[in-house]
């Protein structure tokens, strides 16, 4: 950072605190050396002074947004909004202030506010379809990104947002072929890739799953997340030793990585090895003791060895750690009820 010129700069400040150049030039000095704080103090000097400096109010907005700070953000963007200008970007922006504070209504009439002063650019498009997609509108997130693809079939991530509403709606192979549109325009892109396989898997197309399975981990051999999915899409196809070596293919890769031990655990469970899938669970306490999900499936294998005594104890961790969960209550009252029951029929057996 040039330290003169900051000290200039200031000094012009001091000189001539009207002149909005000389806080806007500091400001970017600022941004540009990632001292982002004294950027804002910076701006809101200016605003004090200058309290309808678009220039301002909108670099603001975005250093606000920036920091997660979506109440300033939404003020500074209304702010600047008020003054009138024709600006789609200013209404996008409060838009997206908007939608992170799950404030739908007022997203969706800023991003109208947008589209009207510019028709063309598809990131109002998919910012509409997001929002619909937050509320679980699938079909009119579909509609808005494919308005998005339309303006531009050039980005990837515009067939790979179809895709992902396609997934939710179940459509895997139209989801598979979009997938593969945008592998077409990034070809060693691992995150579609392994999209691309999760939709063929979906489909039950195991044998293009698999291809994409494999293009994935051959590009990344340390990729956790293909081994896991690959792992999930084999045991569905019924083979199960596969799924168990890619489990610890992850664990190997990452002895701290919990969900590995935990979906191994479940694949012992669902094959009624009930022991291996103790032991998988077991480790996850180990790495992760506040997990209270683990606690549950931990107690579940006990239920189904018959140690009930030891399902109890585990059920009051869970709750321990979680004590508004009525759920695991309702279980754990469930099991005591079972071993109170069990006991109580040992007696009177004895005793006949």
């Amino acid at each position: 950072m040039d330290a003169d010129l900051v000290k200039d700069l200031i000094k012009n400040i001091v000189d001539n605190p009207n002149n909005s150049e000389n806080y806007l030039k500091l400001a970017s000095i600022y941004i540009q050396n990632e001292q982002y704080d004294n950027a804002i103090g910076v701006y809101e000097s200016l605003i004090a002074i200058q309290p309808s400096n678009y220039t301002a109010l909108t670099n603001l907005g975005s250093m606000y947004f920036c920091k997660s700070d979506f109440l300033r953000s939404v003020n500074c963007y209304s702010r600047a909004a008020s003054l009138g200008i024709e600006d789609a970007s200013v209404y996008f922006n409060l838009g997206n202030a908007y939608a992170e504070l799950k404030e739908f209504k007022h997203a969706m009439s800023n991003y109208i506010k947008a589209l009207n002063i510019d028709k063309s650019n598809y990131l109002i498009y998919s910012a509409i379809a997001m929002l619909y997609q937050d509320q679980e509108n699938y079909d009119e997130a579909l509609l808005y990104f494919e308005k998005a693809l339309k303006l531009c079939n050039v980005v990837p991530e515009n067939y790979i947002n179809i895709a992902l509403v396609q997934m939710k709606m179940s459509k895997y192979n139209e989801a598979a072929d979009n997938f593969k549109k945008a592998i077409e325009l990034s070809p060693e892109n691992e995150r579609y890739i392994l999209y691309c396989a999760n939709a063929y898997s979906g489909a039950g197309d195991y044998d293009c799953a698999n291809k994409y399975f494999n293009k994935v981990i051959s590009i990344n051999h340390d990729y956790l997340q293909a081994y896991l999915c690959f792992a999930l899409s084999l045991y569905e196809q019924g083979k199960v030793d596969d799924a168990i070596e890619y489990y610890n293919k992850v664990i190997e890769l990452n002895p701290q990585f919990i969900s590995a031990y935990i979906l191994l655990g479940n694949l012992y469970f669902s094959e009624k090895n009930y022991e291996l899938a103790s032991d998988n669970y077991k480790k996850v306490i180990e790495l992760a003791p506040a997990n209270v999900n683990v606690y549950t499936l931990l107690a579940n294998t006990y239920v189904m060895l018959n140690d009930l005594r030891s399902a109890i104890s585990l059920y009051k961790q869970a709750i321990d750690i979680d004590n508004d969960n009525d759920e695991i209550k309702l279980a754990y009252i469930e099991i005591v009820q079972e071993f109170i029951k069990n006991k109580t029929m040992e007696v009177n057996n004895d005793a006949a």
